[in-house]
This record gives C-alpha cells, structure tokens and sequence, in this order.
C-alpha cells in the first residue's frame, strides 16, 4: 500500500521508470475528464493524495515532451500551456488522471489509488503477463533495483541467496568471468530476453553481458506449470528478461557510471623458508625416514637468510650459524655465500632467501561502468537506448576485459486505432577478453608450483630477470578472445477490432554469436637461467606455436500466436495459442602452425610448419505447438493449463513428437467470506494455497543419432605393409531413442499478514525423472567384442531419478516517520536420488555400494572408506584396528572396519551424502534502513550441504605434499602441532592415503559470507529539488564480497573462496591456486534528465 512510502519521493520515480508494475499504470482504464474553466498561460500543478503532497509524480501535456515531476512539495509548474490542452497526471500505483486545461493558473489534482497497478507481475513467456495474486505457477519476479546498483559484472552475480530456488556461483575472479545459475539444483535452464529464445549454453552467456541498467523486469519460472510451454529445453527453468521500452512524454536521458576498486578477497599465508625447512624435517623423522631432508649445510644456509633478515651483521651470522651446526664457517666463506658471482648458483639471497610471491603481484585493479539511456516517445511511437562500456582490469597489463553493449528498442502503433503494433528489439554486445597465454594458470604457477619453497627471488639479485619469473610468465604469448553477440526480434500484434480481447501476433527473431580464440605460445625471452648468467635463453622458434579457432553460432525462431484476454463479470480468462519453429547452425574452424622464427608477427601465415586444422558444421531444428489458457473467478478460485506438443531432428520420425502438460491450481482464501468473518484481515490481509503437476520433456540425443553415421579416418592401416591410409568409418551406431520426460509436482503457499507489513511464501516440489538412456540389451551388443564405436541406446521404461526441495522467502517492510526498515531472508534447499539404476554393474554385490536413495554428489569422494578422526596416542593405535603399511604413526587416520573382517576394503566403503562443489543449500539475509534521503542495506549469503576436494598433493598422493606443503604443513596435524580438524600427517606416497578414497578428503565447504553492503543518498528530493532539468540523481557505495566465515575443518580457508571451488586434480585448468575471487569497492552515481 502506496501510503507507507509516499515520502520516498523520486526513488520511486525511477522504480516507476523500470518497474514491470508501470505497464499497468499505461493499460489502467482512464478516469473522466475533469474539466476547469479560465485564461490560457502558466499553469501550476499541485499533487496529493489522502495523505499529502506526492512526490516524483509525472505531470505532461498529453500528446508532447512539455512536463515534468512534482517536487517535494508536490508541485511542478509548467509553461506555454494552449487552452484545451490535455494534462496527464501519473504516479505508480495510482489511477492515471486527465485534466483539461483551460486557463487557470492553478490546478489542485488529488490521486486515487489503484489496487490494479500495485500487484506485482511475473512475466511468464510468450509475451504473457500474470498477477502475482493470481499466479498458480512456481514463479519469482526479480527486483532490479538492488542489483542495478551493485558492482556485478552480471545479473547473475546478484541473484544467489536473493530469490529462493536459485543458486549462483562464481567460476573465478578473471576478468569477464561470469557466475552460473542452477535452478532448483538444474543447470539445464532456458533463456528468453525480449521475447527472443536462447539455448542454455549461449542464453547464459549473452545473459551474463546484459548491463542490470537495461533491464526493465526479470521473472524465475521453476516449475512445469510455469515452464512447460517452452518444451524440453526448459526442463530445469527458465529465465525471462524483459529490456527497457519507451515511453510517452518528454524525453529522459540517464547516465549511470560505477568505478571500482578490486583486490583478492583472500590471502595466501606461506610458512617461511626457514620454518618449512625445519617442519619438513620433522615429518620425515616423523615418517622414520633413514635421513633428514635437508642436511646441516642446506639447513645452515636457509638459517643464514633467516638471521640476515633479522638484522644479524655477517660476523654474527657467522658465530651464530657455527654454535648452532658446527661446521666452522670462517667469515670470508659467508661473505662469499651471499656473493653470486662466486658461489656459481649457490648464493644465499637467490637460492635460500624468503619471498612471499603473493606480494609480487599488482592486486589492486580498476573496473568502470558507464552506460547511458535515452528513452521517451509519442502516442505513437515509443523508443528506448542505450550504450554500455565496461572495463575490468587484472593483474597485469596482460589481463583486460571490455565489453560494449547496444540496444535499440521501439514499439510503433501503425494504425490510428492503436490495434495494431510494431515491435522491434535490437541487443547486441561485443566483448574482448585479453589473458596471457598460461591464464588463469599463473597464480598457482607462481604461488605454488613452480617451487617447493619460496626462496627464489622474484628476478635475479644482480638485476638479471629470472626465467620462469611471474614477469616472464606473464610475457609468453596470449590468449585472447574477441566475441559478437547480437539478437533481434521483429513482430507485429493485431488487435483484432470485431472481436473483444482477441488478437494474432507474429515474430521472427534471431539470435547470432561469433567468437575468435587466438593463442600464441612462444619461449621466455630476456630470461636468464642463474643470477650470474652472461647469455640470455636462447630462443627456439618451433616452441613458439599459434592455434586460431572461429566459432559461429545462429538460432532462428519464427512464432505465430493468438491471444485471447476477456473478463466477463467476476470471470476472467485468458488464452493463448502459440507455433514455434527454430533452425540452429553452428560451425567451428581451427587452424594452427609452429615455428615463429619472432614473436611479433602473429598470424597464421607467419608460421612455417602447419600443426593441424579441423573444422565441423551441425544443423539442429525444432517445431512446437503451444497452448495455455488461465482462469479466474474474481481473484478467488484459479486454473491454468498449458501444453506443448515438440517435435527435434534429435530422433526418428517415428519418435520425433512428444506431448507434454501441465496443470495448477490456486485458491485465495482469504477472498472468502467465511474466511473473512473468522480472520482479522488486518492481521491476514492474503492467504493463497497452489499446487501443480506437468511433464515436461528432456532431449537426450544429439542431432541425426538415429542414423548410422560416418566418418573419414586416416588411421587406417591396409596391405601387407600395413600402410597408414583413409578410409570411411562408422563413427555412431543408431539408437532408438526418444523424449524422455520429468513428472514435476509441486505445491506453495503465498501470503501477506499485517496489511503486507510481512510477506512471503513456502514452496515444495517433487520431480520424477523417466526415460534415461540405457544401453540396448548390452549382453547382445557388447561394443568392443563386435568393434562398434558405441553402445546404441534406448530410453528406460521406468523412473530413475528423485529430485525434492523446499524453499522460502519472508521480507518485514515498515516505517517510523521518517524512518523506514526492512527485513528478508531466503532459503533454498534441494536434494536428487537415484531411485532404479540405469546400467548393470557388479559393484552393487555389495550392499553397502548400492547408491539408490542415496543423496551423496560430492564431486569425487560420493563413496570411501569411513575414518573416525586421527591416532593421537599409541594407546589409541594399540587398541585398534590399523593398517599395514599407512598408520606407521602418529597423526595417521583411524579407519572404520566396517564389517568387522580385520581387512580394510571395498566392503567397507560408505556413502558420503550431502552436496558436491554445488550447494544443496543457499540461504540470504538482507537488512535495510532508510532515513529521509539516505538508505542503507547489509546482505548475507550463506551455503550448506557443499563440499570441495582436497587437493592431491595435500592428500600425500604426492611426498610430502610437493611444493603445496608451504602454505598446508601448518593446516596439517604435525609433532609440534597436533591438531585433528584438518589433514592429516604429511608423509611420503607410500605411507600416505593420497591413491585411496577417504571420507576426510571431501572437505565441508560451508560458508557465511558478508556478501554486500550498500549506502545511497538520493540527492534529488532537498538539494536539487530546483532544479528542474534535473529529474533525478543518486549516489551509492557499495562494498561487495566484504568478508567470508568458513568452517575450522576447512584446510584451504586462506587459498580459495567457497563460491568457487576447485577439483581435486593438481592437472588441467580448474585447480588450487587459480584467479583468485575479487573484493571490490564501488562509488557509483545516476543521473537523470
């Protein structure tokens, strides 16, 4: 209810601006005409409401760009006003009033309220629009405004822990990374942006550029009821984004522009090379090694640099070194030791220092955002636009992204009746993504890997650059990505005059990407191999490599739909009839030579050895018919049905359709009028039950599959000579497959208590998932003893796969004169079981293997031997069972026999439930306060049920955890510092229990995180509130990823942040030590004219 907030004066004006709810306040019938009778000239215009003056309310000349809003105080004042001209007064949430003017000077206009205009919409596809009252479906419409203002690089950034049922997470904090979205713990999600339809591979990128400035609303649909008319594809959700339009009256420019500051949002904390010397020796006694790591003359040496950077003059050093090893140094020998030129590749300060490598890097780094807006329009005709730039800098000059966004939307009445319409929607974004060639790779090259202890400057003391040094790391070519997305939609609606409510509608829209990977991989160059180093290493051009990989990308939608829209009395009903057809095309070249006899000319011709080429086209098309029709009796007793009958080039003609439906219901109880005489309805002001059921289909094929397929190979070896020649092979054996399908029943309750004050709903699901793909009679077909290149397969005739959760969300709004506060929370849980197998398989002789009804997805330790803590006593390890070769000791885990055999194997294997690297739980909390023209807002995020995996070093699968040991000795149980929360003692590989699945080993990743804090003040309402050509501005700091809590067992609190979790591998990409996640600090402001 509008009256709680009447004060927050143009705030609101923006929110009407981009708030789905001022599409009602366009659509809203117009009240009569009030007509007043005097001179032509200056008018002044008054606004109020039941409790005042209204603030930030539209006052125009109807049918010009000659208005403005309402100050402060409720007035505007506006010139050159011709007799019978027509005064439109709007304000969201109140009925839209006409004046006529005729010469009074002074016009008093008091505002209705209009219930109509403040219910909430959820866009829900095909250009549908519903009611948040009347909404049956599990559905979640976005509030922009508060991610608009945050520093994300993407709109998905700002979603996790703030609607329920959707969890994000970070990939890594590199320039131009973006977050993924899961949808009740489904990744398979659909992306429609203006009415335009996007793959989840490239919906999620092009969803991930769109500036949070641009867009208008943002709807979750998550369940089959509200997903079904999109088809399998959407099987997991979908997301739709309605863009920014024009509107009627006088033009509005906006100027946003964000500046930020990043720096890692944790640390690393390395031992010193003298303290790591030391502990390593200490486990290698520890483990009864025959010999210490490091003798007395290696130990002497690291404790030279030790007392040397203490402040220890040589003479002392020298006294110091000799008491404590007793190798009788004289003093020219240690004068010597921290020459290089004399110690030949020994000296002290290059080879036995200590260097914190993390302070190497530049880890302070700008980003800036600007995007301006222009939008306004006639009766007529309605335009919006805009243009983003976005810059992000990284670590070095090597790493940058830039983005460029544009947009064009227009809406054109092309009749004088309004009924028919023109829609034209331009998106396009162009990014350029520049890293060096080792990436995201450096960190944990640098901090980790390159050595086992930090004792290697980072350039040579005598001023030479060292090789392998982050500079020259940082210099060994690129890899650098340039990418163009643009989509367009083109429609026409008719509303057809002769019958009410009904209208047809067309569109065609297109959807195209073009990307250009460019990679060039040279030798270090300016490097030298040791400090006294007379020759830099030498440079061999047939290392220096250079791939190029083209990829495009079209996806063309033609629709043809009827819509339907009438009330009669207390009955209304809406209708709509949809045909869809999509063509897909994607082609990927890649080309690449060696030998570049210089780094500068990089190109492909440049090279002189051709490396390889490949290159591959596929066609993809679909067809859908789509029906959905939605009931209500006067916001009471609610139905929809909706169905989609799909048809993919994925399956054979024979299999091609599939049907799939949807049905739910709502019932708002407290528009009873028994409910009514039991229940304050100022206490319970809303009350809704809803429930669901639909199936909704899953493609499980590729395209053409059900054909056999063939290939050219040049493997092929003939003749006597077994000569190596092509010949066509069989690449795919067809299957037989079809849709398969996921029963989705769900059910909810939204509510409002306290006239609103507290609102929220409680929303639970259960989905059945059918038809997996399973290999056809595999005893018969047994692919490597009949040479086939695959198994064929067929869909399972059973259910497979349970997936249930529960969410919520709870938001408290009120206000103490001038005073006002809020709070919220969200909560998302899911889990999936795996209910009839889909494969054969011996492992489930044992009963303790068998996975069904088992919610266990950690990443790789799902299932393992079971521990119970580590052996602290040889008491301990006496009395219990131990194995015979990895509890040689203390700090060595103690392993549960499960079934009591005396033998430590696979029988004693047990399942690890909870989540994997994705949550199964996400939780958000968020506190506001507003006081007069400042407002104020804390967030907090937090996951359970995740969990990451220990690293194979840290698991001993490498001695002594190789070069990780640095920064995990002190999070590991040790002689000298026996804790029992983390890892266990570091040993060699045949000691330790690195090649075996322990449940440690997936670690509990939890977290709580002080995820953003935001302060604004809206400068419009007292300083510029003279200032009429300035319709709005407002200043915000935002600190964002501010602070994270762990759990205390958790070993890598101070190398990764638990939005972005690594594998376990210490090989390929997505490992320990990557790009670190970014702490970033924004002053930001928005300007309207």
């Amino acid at each position: 209810m509008l009256k709680h907030f009447k004060p927050i004066g143009l705030i609101l004006l923006a929110g009407m601006m981009s708030s789905p709810q001022s599409l009602f306040a366009d659509t809203t019938p117009i009240r009569p005409s009030a007509n007043i009778s005097q001179q032509n000239g200056k008018v002044v215009v008054f606004v109020e409401d039941e409790f005042g003056p209204v603030t930030g309310a539209s006052v125009v000349v109807k049918g010009t760009t000659n208005g403005n809003v309402t100050d402060l105080d409720g007035k505007v004042t506006l010139e050159d006003v011709k007799n019978g001209a027509t005064i439109q007064i709007s304000f969201v949430g109140y009925t839209t009033l006409e004046v006529k003017y005729t010469g009074d000077p002074n016009l008093n206009v008091k505002l209705q309220e209009d219930s109509q205009a403040l219910d909430e919409v959820v866009v829900t596809g095909f250009a549908g629009v519903q009611k948040t009252k009347t909404l049956t479906a599990a559905a979640v419409t976005v509030k922009m405004e508060s991610i608009a203002k945050l520093p994300v690089t993407s709109p998905s950034d700002g979603l996790g822990g703030r609607v329920s049922g959707i969890i994000t997470q970070a990939r890594s904090g590199a320039p131009g990374e973006t977050s993924k979205i899961w949808i009740r713990g489904g990744s398979k999600i659909l992306y429609v942006i203006d009415d335009v339809v996007m793959e989840t591979e490239q919906g999620e990128v092009f969803f991930n550029r769109l500036r949070p400035d641009d867009i208008a609303s943002m709807s979750i649909l998550k369940d089959a009821s509200a997903t079904a008319v999109y088809g399998p594809r959407a099987q997991d959700g979908v997301v739709v984004v309605t863009t920014k339009k024009g509107q009627e009256g006088m033009l509005e420019i906006s100027v946003s522009q964000k500046m930020t500051m990043m720096t890692p949002s944790y640390r690393f904390d390395p031992m010193s090379t003298w303290d790591y010397a030391n502990m390593k020796n200490e486990l290698y006694a520890a483990s009864m090694a025959e010999s210490p790591a490091y003798n007395a003359t290696q130990m002497s040496k690291y404790y030279m640099y030790h007392l040397s950077s203490q402040g220890y003059g040589r003479q002392e050093i020298t006294d110091m070194v000799n008491q404590k090893y007793g190798l009788g140094y004289t003093l020219n020998e240690v004068n010597d030791y921290f020459n290089p030129f004399k110690t030949q590749g020994g000296d002290i300060e290059n080879y036995f220092g200590n260097y914190d490598p993390w302070e190497w890097f530049d880890h302070v780094q700008p980003m800036s955002q600007t995007n301006l807006s222009v939008r306004g329009g006639s009766e007529r005709v309605r335009y919006y636009s805009s243009l983003g730039y976005m810059n992000q800098s990284g670590i070095s000059d090597s790493y940058n992204y830039e983005q460029y966004n544009a947009i064009i939307n227009t809406d054109a009445y092309l009749l004088k009746d309004k009924s028919l319409k023109f829609t034209l929607n331009l998106n396009g974004v162009m990014s350029k993504n520049k890293k060096p060639y080792g990436g995201d790779n450096i960190f944990n090259n640098v901090l980790i890997e390159e050595n086992e202890m930090n004792n290697i400057p980072r350039n040579w003391t005598t001023g030479l650059e060292r090789n392998n040094s982050l500079d020259s790391r940082l210099r060994t070519g690129f890899n650098n990505t340039d990418d163009y997305r643009l989509q367009s939609n083109i429609g026409l609606k008719w509303s057809l005059p002769w019958v009410e409510g009904l209208s047809v509608s067309t569109s065609v829209n297109f959807n195209y990407s073009n990307s250009m990977n460019k990679t060039f991989e040279h030798p270090q160059i300016g490097v030298y191999s040791a400090p006294y180093s007379t020759q830099e290493n030498s440079y061999n051009p047939d290392n220096a490599k250079l791939s190029q990989t083209w990829n495009n990308y079209s996806l063309t939608t033609g629709i043809v739909q009827a819509d339907y829209n009438r009330s009669f009395g207390k009955h209304n009903l809406t209708a709509m009839l949809n045909y869809t057809s999509q063509k897909r095309r994607t082609n990927s070249t890649m080309a690449k030579k060696y030998g570049y006899p210089a780094i500068y000319n990089t190109q492909i011709d440049g090279g002189s050895t051709m490396d390889s080429m490949k290159g591959n086209e596929d066609l993809w098309g679909s067809a859908s018919l789509v029906g959905r029709v939605t009931y209500d009796y006067d916001s009471k007793y609610m139905l929809q049905l909706s169905a989609n009958y799909n048809g993919s080039l994925c399956y054979h003609p024979d299999k091609r359709w599939g049907f799939f439906y949807a049905a739910s219901a709502g019932w708002m109880l407290t528009e009873e009028t028994f409910i009514k005489d039991i229940l304050n309805t100022d206490l319970i002001n809303s009350f809704k039950l809803r429930a669901g059921y639909g199936v909704v289909g899953t493609e499980l094929s590729t395209p053409f599959s059900y054909m056999n397929q063939y290939g050219l190979s040049n493997t092929i070896l003939l003749g006597e000579n077994m000569a190596a020649s092509s010949a066509w092979t069989e690449t795919n054996v067809s299957s037989n497959l079809t849709w398969g399908e996921s029963q989705q029943i769900s059910g909810g309750v939204d509510f409002g208590f306290f006239k609103d004050r507290l609102t929220g709903s409680f929303d639970t699901y259960l989905y059945l998932n059918k038809g997996d793909e399973i290999d056809m009679n595999p005893e018969l077909t047994y692919t490597p003893i009949l040479g086939l290149p695959n198994t064929p397969k067929m869909n399972a005739p059973y259910v497979t796969r349970h997936k249930g959760g529960v969410e919520f969300s709870l938001n408290w709004n009120d206000r103490i004169g001038d005073f006002t506060y809020r709070l919220g929370a969200n909560y998302t849980h899911w889990e999936e079981v795996t209910v009839r197998h889909a494969d054969k398989s011996t492992d489930y002789y044992y009963a303790n293997l068998n996975n069904l009804g088992v919610n266990a997805h950690a990443e790789t330790y799902s299932q393992s031997w079971q521990s119970n803590g580590l052996f602290t006593s040889y008491e301990d390890m006496y009395n219990s069972y131990l194995h015979f070769t990895r509890n040689h000791t203390l700090g060595t885990f103690r392993m549960q026999d499960l079934n009591g055999d005396g033998v430590l194997g696979i029988a004693d294997y047990a399942f690890n439930e909870g989540g994997g690297t994705t949550p199964q739980t996400l939780y958000g909390i968020t506190l506001g306060a507003g006081w007069k023209d400042f407002s104020f807002e804390v967030f907090f995020q937090g996951a359970t049920s995740v969990s990451g995996d220990v690293a194979s070093p840290a698991r001993s699968q490498q001695d002594y955890y190789w070069n990780y040991g640095k920064y995990l000795f002190q999070e590991s149980y040790t002689p000298s510092n026996p804790i029992t929360n983390k890892l266990p003692l570091p040993t060699n590989s045949t000691y330790g229990w690195g090649y075996n699945y322990v449940d440690v080993w997936g670690y509990d990743a939890s977290y709580l995180k002080l995820k953003n804090i935001s302060i604004s003040y809206d400068l419009k309402r007292r300083v510029l509130k003279n200032v009429d050509y300035i319709k709005g501005l407002s200043v915000n700091f935002i600190a964002n990823n501010v602070c994270t809590w762990v759990k205390k067992s958790n070993p890598f609190h101070n190398m990764t942040d638990p939005e972005y979790l690594p594998a376990n591998s210490i090989w390929g990409g997505n490992k320990l030590g990557s790009y670190p996640t970014q702490r970033s600090f924004t002053l930001s402001a928005t300007l309207t004219l």
